[in-house]
């Protein structure tokens, strides 16, 4: 008996896409629960509450600079899937009071991570078990013209691809 079937094709659209990341919105806490329909999430609740807006923090990232990606890993003969969701997150010009926020982000051990699209698509990163950070690169630079910059990775291992986030409950 098949577990599942594929129960469509997918055609290739205009190519008319842009790649990389707008911006990145970090809320604090572990998820208690999600409102799905079809991949599109439509409410988030951390700590009894439904997240909105005012609840998420907003990192933008320099243009061509950063990136999500998704890879999805199945074992066979131990009957699993994960998909292992990343973040790489740039953000220029060394600050104490960024140092500060990339302190207290690699203490957590969970947060609520999205990511928005230079397409203005919102995407989930470890929605449902947590988002991490998993390391953090801070460089001066060499030469005049390279960036002094903080690169921060942030993953998380779901047992369901990244989910589109309602536009609403991230951004005003």
């Amino acid at each position: 008996m098949a577990c599942s079937a594929i129960s469509a094709g997918v055609l290739n659209g205009c190519s008319d896409g842009n790649g990389g990341l707008e911006a990145i919105f970090i809320a604090n806490g572990k998820v208690e629960s999600i409102t799905e329909v079809g991949g599109v999430v439509s409410a988030i609740t951390v700590g009894g509450s439904a997240l909105t807006p005012a609840d998420f923090f907003k990192f933008e990232t320099p243009r061509q600079t950063s990136s999500v990606s998704e890879s999805a890993t199945g074992d066979v003969s131990q009957g699993t899937t994960i998909y292992e969701q990343t973040v790489i997150l740039i953000l220029n010009q060394l600050q104490a009071t960024t140092r500060d926020q990339l302190a207290l982000m690699f203490q957590a051990d969970s947060m609520v991570v999205v990511a928005k699209t230079n397409m203005g698509d919102f995407l989930s990163i470890g929605l449902e078990r947590g988002a991490y950070g998993v390391s953090a690169t801070t460089t001066s630079g060499v030469n005049f013209a390279d960036g002094a910059k903080y690169e921060i990775t942030i993953s998380g291992i779901e047992a369901k691809p990244m989910m589109f986030i309602d536009a609403a409950i991230v951004e005003a």
